[in-house]
């Protein structure tokens, strides 16, 4: 059978690296990332003090170029899109750089603006998270983005000319950096907002973080706390880490900084000023704390070059849910919808979506519902634990990283029947009561499947009602549903575990009126 998916390569030449991204494109429009590649190159480093990259140095890019054709080739890609930021931007030659490396690849270099980089930072953020104000710091080793977004809208941009590896050149120390290095550095920063009242207008928000120095201090982060999901994307940097690593780094010798655990040996010198500039912007904006996102410039351009629009908050997760399954999934959507609809019920029945917990219960349900069976997309047999550790290494992009553990562990709930709930090593991201609350979404979920166990529809509608002290299902059944029935009457003794109410239930066949 033909497939309906299309792949893309995005590829992305910054001053620090030059990267590539191959997608995968549903004809419904959802999409995954399918290659990922990397290769350091620096280019800030090889602008002469007249502002000119050598034809040498220019030349040097197209074997990275050759190569990623022809990944993108291998891939079937029908595009690749090329985008060029700072280094080549900032360039007085950036017209003859673009010209001789589409004469050398035939590919064409889109040189973003200062304003368009911004502006593609922001897509990706905000189509990517579910987040309705804030700043985006895009550190690169050319530029620093500063955005600000309100009610999901972009407001203000500022692209500053300085970033990683432009600031090691400019004000970097051969082995540590002195009082004096930092102290020019942040007057540096300082200088360049000086003009842009809006980045100290909106204190209290929180800054979205996106490049390598982001990702670089969220990983060493996580190895100091022994956090204990390796996921940087969501991850919160608090504010006193990034003032604590602002201690700890810049008079550590570099070669000591090549062997810290979390950071690469290509980053250690330049993690330095990424962090001074993260600092200063962090004080300018008055942010709360700094979230690491792992989605940003590639996955906006991604989304301009696909025409998308970007999600309402409200659709954020369920957008990427739809993707997982969409690229991953066997089971029927009839099924899964049919689920959904049965675990939503039973939610508002036991009142758990007017509890204080409401919309986290509506969110969490919703994904667990859907991707309780994605593991089968892996192997059928024993598909509850491929799915448990499938939520938990590669969650949903749009969920905190306590949202992540909560929905796998209430997907995996019902494989267990409530038994052996040990959510382990992640007991240290979730709050006292989430427990409880796996083990009563997860029992309402266990509920839910059962009403469909074979995944036909046999049980054509459900009226669900609370009375004294039972929880009552009214059946309409197109058939004798012996699947449904004999797990239900499997689950109902969980149910008055978790909730002291029995589970009732009556059978009426559909065709009577």
């Amino acid at each position: 059978m033909e497939s309906r998916h299309k792949r893309l390569g995005i590829v992305d030449i910054g001053s620090n690296s030059i990267r590539l991204a191959v997608y995968e494109v549903s004809a419904q429009g959802q999409y995954r990332l399918i290659n990922e590649n990397k290769e350091s190159a620096r280019l800030s480093e090889k602008i002469n003090n007249e502002g000119v990259m050598g034809r040498k140095d220019i030349l040097s890019i197209v074997p990275i170029l050759r190569e990623f054709q022809d990944i993108c080739r291998v891939y079937d890609c029908e595009d690749i899109v090329v985008a060029a930021t700072a280094a080549i931007r900032n360039a007085v030659n950036a017209d003859e750089i673009a010209s001789t490396l589409y004469a050398q690849t035939g590919l064409k270099i889109d040189i973003l603006s200062g304003e368009e980089e911004a502006y593609y930072g922001y897509l990706g953020v905000v189509g990517g998270m579910e987040i309705e104000n804030g700043f985006i710091i895009d550190i690169g080793g050319g530029s620093s983005e500063i955005t600000l977004f309100l009610n999901r809208e972009l407001v203000s941009s500022v692209s500053l000319p300085i970033g990683a590896v432009n600031s090691l050149l400019a004000y970097g120390g051969e082995d540590t950096w002195s009082e004096q290095n930092m102290e020019d550095l942040r007057a540096r920063v300082e200088e360049l907002i000086t003009d842009y009242d809006w980045i100290r207008s909106h204190p209290g928000l929180t800054l979205v973080g996106l490049g390598g120095t982001v990702r670089a201090l969220g990983k060493l982060d996580q190895r100091i706390r022994k956090y204990p999901l390796r996921v940087a994307h969501q991850y919160t940097l608090e504010n006193e880490s990034i003032d604590y690593f602002a201690e700890l780094l810049p008079p550590m010798p570099l070669d000591k900084r090549k062997r810290m655990d979390g950071l690469s040996k290509a980053r250690a010198d330049i993690i330095v000023p990424g962090l001074l500039i993260l600092q200063a912007i962090k004080e300018a904006t008055g942010s709360i704390k700094c979230i690491v996102s792992g989605t940003g410039l590639r996955e906006g351009l991604l989304l301009k070059t696909m025409g998308a629009k970007l999600p309402s908050i409200a659709e954020v997760v369920s957008r990427q849910v739809d993707a997982l399954l969409s690229f991953h999934s066997t089971v029927s959507p009839a099924h899964l919808e049919r689920v959904r609809k049965h675990a939503d019920c039973l939610c508002k029945v036991m009142r758990l979506d007017s509890s204080e917990a409401g919309e986290d219960c509506k969110k969490l349900i919703h994904v667990a519902a859907m991707l309780y069976k994605i593991g089968s997309g892996i192997r059928y047999h024993q598909y509850d634990k491929h799915t448990l550790y499938w939520l938990t290494h590669a969650p949903i992009g749009g969920l905190t990283h306590r949202e992540s553990i909560l929905s796998a562990y209430i997907a995996d709930y019902r494989s267990s029947n409530g038994k052996r709930l040990n959510v382990g090593e992640y007991r240290s991201l979730l709050r006292d009561s989430d427990v409880i609350l796996i083990q009563q979404l997860g029992s309402l979920l266990q509920i839910a499947v059962a009403l469909d166990s074979s995944e036909t529809g046999a049980i054509e509608r459900v009226e669900a009602s609370f009375d004294h002290g039972a929880l009552l299902l009214g059946l309409k059944c197109r058939s004798q549903a012996y699947l449904e029935i004999r797990q239900l009457e499997a689950t109902a003794k969980n149910f008055k575990k978790v909730w002291d109410v029995k589970l009732e239930w009556e059978m009426t066949p559909s065709s009577i009126h």
